[in-house]
């Protein structure tokens, strides 16, 4: 590590340190390819631009002495070995997502029906011609999924065909009745945090291939559903704590927070990664592990290759926020509900009970995205609050409005994330491009949730990737 003129000449030699590796990115991924290291033995060092650990990991104060909640990565379900192995591991304890009582939805008048499932998914009140158009749309998302190696969608012979078309234009060939196309879209919302004209249909079956593990095929329901999907469970105390005890295991030392990278340069048969401040750290092996876009800030010497940089300048992140309203206790549950919404209009299409694990407060998810987060990104927050309450109220009734406080996240306006949950893919890019999410470029190396074979934009799919790029490490 170069340290500037004076620095150097009185420099120890562990100054001067080449390390095996260098790691972009504290999120889960970074953290876990830094775990990889450690374990294969290898030098390493990691560098976050934040003052924390997490990256898309975050729990969030509550205020009033509450504690805190989470406002990025929060679920775990099966399937996510990974993630459940690195829970018991740390000591954390795994509770079920509350899903007791009736669900919400809601199309202009609010009905409630129930939270178990039904052939594997959660079925509104729809007529039964609704329900068998509903049964035949997740059907052939799942049998198309179920074609594709989970990874490498670009090697399935209609890859061209899929990645030509919106998930919109798929949709609408399917004929769908109004109600059920509203549904989808607020799945489709839930999943991605896009409209459905900004999804590769490629994409999303390829998403949801990636929905399960080497043993269970990926599925659609998967994806949707908290029994026995990917929101089954949450932590007590709250998922950042994945980042911040795996960072204990790593060594807090070998962590370098407030260190933005500006550039990486190779250098005879190493590389210089140089932060925004100009410290600049020397290694053998780079990896990148963060998103696309973001990777996309970074100015490589010489020039990745041009299918990496269109893959980086093509692949854009989803607009998420969270808006979660704060009570003395869960009300909802005194009515027989979940919590659970699934809405076909409003700024909050999706809401889950966030209730505090001991009891401490009521908290209700509303997650907010696509065109309604680039609407909501220009208001204050209180103005935020305004427009999502009344979704709540038409949820929950009058109650609702009795909040203690509220937790706002807008993901969109975090420099270094610049939305979430994940970066999407539309039309023409996997089928083009693909290839360079995991494809190492010399010693540089790529991590991060994208970059995952199993449950890419999930917290599993950011250690999946992390291992797999420091194995790459030799």
């Amino acid at each position: 590590m170069r340290v500037g003129l004076l620095a150097a000449v009185f420099a120890v030699p562990a100054l001067a340190q080449v390390y095996d590796a260098i790691v972009i990115g504290g999120g889960i991924s970074g953290l876990s390819a830094a775990r990889q290291l450690a374990d294969d033995g290898k030098t390493f060092v990691v560098l976050e631009a934040r003052n924390r650990t997490g990256g898309r990991i975050y729990n969030k104060p509550v205020g009033r002495g509450l504690g805190e909640t989470e406002v990025g990565a929060e679920f775990i379900g099966k399937t996510q070995d990974k993630v459940i192995a690195l829970s018991k591991e740390l000591g954390l304890e795994l509770f079920d997502e509350y899903n007791e009582g009736k669900n919400i939805f809601y199309d202009g008048e609010r009905h409630e029906f129930s939270s178990q499932t039904f052939f594997g998914s959660v079925v509104p009140p729809v007529d039964l011609l609704d329900l068998a158009g509903l049964a035949w749309i997740q059907y052939s998302l799942d049998n198309d999924a179920s074609s594709i190696t989970p990874g490498r969608p670009w090697e399935h012979e209609k890859a061209a065909e899929w990645d030509a078309m919106t998930f919109d234009d798929w949709l609408r060939k399917q004929n769908p009745s109004d109600v059920n196309y509203k549904v989808i879209e607020t799945s489709m919302l839930e999943i991605f945090s896009a409209q459905m004209n900004e999804l590769s249909y490629l994409y999303v079956v390829s998403y949801i291939a990636s929905a399960g593990n080497e043993s269970n095929k990926g599925t659609f329901e998967r994806l949707t559903t908290v029994p026995d999907g990917g929101q089954q469970w949450r932590v007590v105390g709250g998922t950042q704590l994945l980042t911040t005890g795996l960072a204990k295991k790593i060594g807090e030392d070998k962590i370098k927070l407030d260190s933005p990278v500006a550039s990486v340069t190779k250098s005879g048969a190493k590389y210089e990664v140089t932060t925004k401040d100009n410290t600049t750290y020397e290694g053998k092996h780079v990896i990148v592990a963060m998103s696309p876009p973001m990777a996309d800030k970074i100015k490589f010497t010489p020039a990745l290759s041009a299918e990496r940089q269109a893959l980086q300048k093509g692949m854009p992140m989803g607009h998420i926020g969270k808006g979660i309203p704060v009570y003395k206790e869960p009300f909802w549950r005194k009515q027989g509900l979940s919590g659970q919404v699934v809405s076909t209009s409003g700024r909050t299409r999706a809401v889950f009970d966030v209730s505090d694990y001991d009891g401490k407060f009521g908290a209700l998810l509303g997650f907010v995205q696509a065109n309604d987060m680039r609407a909501l990104d220009k208001v204050s927050e209180d103005e935020m609050k305004k427009q999502l309450m009344v979704d709540f109220v038409n949820y929950y009734g009058e109650e609702a409005k009795n909040t203690i406080t509220w937790v706002i996240q807008r993901w969109d306006l975090e420099e270094y994330s610049g939305g979430g949950p994940t970066a999407i893919a539309p039309p023409n890019v996997l089928s083009k491009y693909g290839k360079a999410l995991t494809a190492a470029e010399g010693n540089i190396h790529f991590a991060g949730t994208e970059a995952a074979d199993y449950w890419q934009g999930y917290m599993e799919g950011g250690i999946r990737a992390g291992e797999r790029a420091a194995k790459e490490v030799n």
